[in-house]
């Protein structure tokens, strides 16, 4: 099997694909990884990632949301009940939709660095 790049594994695991085959088999669900590629065999369940994803997932977030929502001046005249429900409706929403996909990412960083050395 050829060596990845950092940023090829990076690219597909986004993608939420295998990193290794490029086929859209990496995951089985909304989160669950296949544990073996049903198209080369890879072994994609080798890596715990739960918490790092839910990490810079959560990082991502609140820097995409929350510094931009401090920022405008009109968000500061919303009472606090509107200003909540729209930050954590975006957020919740945001995380959600983000996390597979960093998931993802994180996982084909990780399958680039355990590749032995040529």
């Amino acid at each position: 099997m050829p060596r990845l790049s950092f940023g090829e594994g990076i690219t597909r695991g986004l993608k939420r694909h295998c990193p290794h085959c490029d086929s859209p088999t990496l995951f089985q669900g909304y989160l669950k990884v296949r544990p073996i590629c049903p198209v080369c065999s890879a072994d994609n369940g080798q890596h715990r990632v739960d918490d790092i994803a839910s990490y810079v997932t959560v990082l991502l977030v609140a820097h995409v949301l929350i510094a931009p929502a401090l920022a405008v001046p009109w968000f500061w005249g919303l009472p606090l009940w509107a200003a909540l429900t729209i930050l954590l409706s975006a957020m919740t929403a945001a995380t959600l939709a983000a996390l597979p996909f960093i998931k993802g990412g994180v996982i084909g960083a990780l399958t680039v660095t355990s590749q032995p050395a040529v």
